[in-house]
């Protein structure tokens, strides 16, 4: 999941770059036309020089969080439009390419998402029960998930991945109470 700056953080930032700018460019203008001001203490200048510095380093570095982050999220909503729009095949060959899953595994792991037993996936493919049992142990080491419960909840969750409930409303602790899934 992507996290999020604080707005407060950035404008803090912001406000900070700005001030920075200013004190640089109004002590190098005041040099270039000759406007002589009344004299800081050298200390007190050298630490306002400092801290324009400071602050106009902060932008750049800050650019590139915010172009990596941006980056990031616009990956995300690209597999997520990916999905609603179809893509959802691509993203999960994506995956089976990912986890090094040969042909027969991938369909395997397809007609065991579609809900079929082995045996059911043996006769679908000609296949002995064995055979499936040992290419599905092969397909949850190569996942990395324990079992077909964990394989399938992960693939949902791929497809569902930032989808809001509509209107973001929360469940009524009553319509939890009446499916059993309220805490008594």
């Amino acid at each position: 999941m992507i996290r999020t700056v604080p707005r407060w953080l950035i404008y803090s930032v912001l406000i900070f770059q700005v001030v920075s700018s200013t004190v640089f460019l109004s002590s190098l203008w005041g040099d270039v036309l000759y406007i002589r001001t009344r004299p800081l203490p050298y200390v007190v200048e050298e630490i306002t020089q400092i801290l324009a510095s400071v602050g106009l380093i902060l932008g750049p570095i800050m650019t590139v969080l915010f172009i990596r982050r941006s980056q990031a999220v616009i990956r995300r909503l690209d597999q997520q439009i990916g999905a609603v729009s179809g893509g959802f095949e691509a993203q999960v060959h994506d995956l089976f390419r990912d986890w090094g899953l040969s042909q027969s595994e991938q369909e395997i792991t397809i007609y065991a998402m579609k809900g079929f037993s082995n045996a059911e996936i043996g006769a679908l493919r000609g296949t002995s029960v064995a055979t499936v049992k040992s290419q599905m142990n092969a397909i949850y080491r190569k996942s990395e998930f324990a079992n077909r419960q964990q394989l399938i909840a992960f693939m949902v969750e791929e497809l569902l991945d930032g989808v809001d409930v509509p209107g973001n409303q929360p469940v009524p602790e009553e319509s939890l109470r009446n499916i059993g899934l309220a805490a008594e």
